[in-house]
């Protein structure tokens, strides 16, 4: 027999004891065999998941604490790229496009996503021994072939990578690339994964083998070993550090995996989004005092930013700051406000024009302005004359800090009676500008880009 015959024999043998082939997972191919997971135990019953249709330019705000566990594409701030999502436990992260990762706790700007809500029930707990690398699909296989309809499957453990070895080629023969998958030790990877099969078998041919999988890596592999309850595997993967956020192939070669099982009445439509409305301030309370400086010249730019001088803040916002003029109004004074409601290119047309921009937040973070969660704002007079204050307003030195004790008697007065009355309905004081106060949920807020003569009036 020919050399190479007896090589071409070699090699195939070799294949076939493999126990299924090979997968690869990055440079290198991973050895997989066929093995299931074994039940931990079963809840029964079914529970529902639910889906964001992309739609328009506009991402759709949610309330991160209502769901469990979702992917899709999504981003921190309204006015960013979305990017690669999975939702773990009530924190979304999201992969920009340079390649960081951004967190969020409380609300996430979604373009897509399919999950689960927080008060989902599993249908069982499985568990994947540590053993061989089997592959992403037989384990999804081996659960699906038992449930009929839509099904949700989240899991937790170490999948198998091997990696060449520094200043090696980057390709090499298929023998050299089996002989590596059977004699050197594949390194563990960390990973949590949701994978959602949308429809069953009696949908239109081949639809109910079709699984979308999406995972967030770890930095540790988490904690090995049967999980009782979703919520032991939440517990495994924040211990082990989540991190990137990544698409994952169902040829990945999974060694040990926790398994929490979905069967689903159904995927519904998420029709729920938050989207407060921007309103006039001066609509909600006559009272207040409007002095809107950007749209004119008196500011630190000397020049107008907008094309009209409107004051919007968030309606619970804009009612916040009505119970403060009435609080005020008590006590002999009126508010005046300065600035509210920023759309977000203005906001950056500011930051460039700044001369010092230690007093400005960056664009890729945004202003609290920018979500009409911020006002600036000082005390006048019933009769509308302004009281004397530490300083005049947009004054980036020391003397407008909320503890400098330079001003005299009378403004140190007036700033502490402007800090005490916004505090008392829930505004947070900013250190460094006696007349800025933040929402104290600004975060719930997305940024906006409304131009000020465009926004939304209130309703009568």
């Amino acid at each position: 027999m020919p050399r190479c015959s007896i090589l071409i024999l070699f090699v195939a043998l070799g294949l076939a004891a493999a126990g299924g082939g090979l997968v690869l997972w990055g440079a290198q191919p991973v050895a997989v065999e066929r093995r299931g997971p074994e039940p931990v135990v079963e809840f029964g019953g079914r529970t529902n998941g639910f889906v964001v249709e992309p739609g328009g330019k506009d991402l759709k705000q949610q309330d991160l604490r209502e769901i469990g566990w979702a992917f899709g594409r999504g981003a921190v701030h309204y006015l960013e790229p979305p990017g690669e999502m999975f939702i773990l436990g009530g924190r979304a992260y999201v992969l920009d496009a340079d390649g960081e990762v951004r967190t969020a706790d409380v609300l996430i700007n979604t373009e897509y996503a399919l999950g689960i809500g927080r008060d989902s029930r599993a249908t069982a707990m499985l568990h994947l021994p540590a053993g061989s690398p089997v592959t992403l699909d037989i384990v999804l296989a081996e659960i699906g072939d038992d449930l009929e309809g839509p099904v949700a499957v989240l899991g937790a453990g170490s999948f198998a990578t091997v990696h060449a070895k520094p200043g090696g080629t980057p390709s090499q023969s298929r023998f050299s690339a089996w002989w590596k998958s059977r004699f050197e030790a594949p390194v563990r990877t960390g990973l949590v994964f949701l994978a959602f099969r949308t429809a069953g078998p009696e949908a239109e041919p081949g639809a109910g083998d079709r699984w979308q999988v999406h995972g967030l890596l770890t930095a540790q592999v988490p904690e090995s070993g049967p999980a009782g309850t979703p919520g032991e595997i939440l517990a495994r993967v924040l211990e082990a550090e989540p991190r990137t956020p990544t698409p994952v192939s169902t040829d990945s070669a999974a060694v040990e995996l926790a398994l929490a099982v979905y069967h689903l009445a159904g995927i519904t439509p998420a029709t729920e989004f938050i989207e407060p409305p921007l309103v006039e301030i001066d609509v909600v309370d006559p009272t207040i005092v409007l002095d809107v400086r950007y749209a004119g010249t008196d500011n630190f730019a000397g020049r107008a930013i907008y094309p009209a001088a409107r004051a919007y803040l968030v309606l619970p916002e804009a009612e916040r700051l009505a119970r403060v003029n009435a609080r005020l109004r008590e006590q002999g004074f009126l508010l005046k406000v300065y600035d509210a409601y920023r759309p977000f290119s203005d906001h950056v047309r500011l930051w460039e024009l700044a001369p010092d921009k230690r007093f400005w937040a960056h664009p890729d973070r945004g202003s609290r302005h920018s979500r009409g969660a911020a006002v600036d704002c000082t005390l006048v007079t019933l009769d509308g004359r302004e009281v004397e204050m530490p300083t005049g307003f947009d004054d980036f030195t020391r003397r407008a800090h909320r503890d400098y004790q330079g001003a005299s008697e009378a403004a140190r007065r007036h700033r502490a009676i402007l800090e005490a009355a916004m505090t008392a309905e829930g505004f947070i004081p900013l250190a460094k500008e006696w007349w800025h106060f933040d929402s104290p949920v600004w975060w719930e807020y997305p940024l906006r880009d409304i131009p000020l003569a465009a926004a939304m009036d209130f309703p009568p």
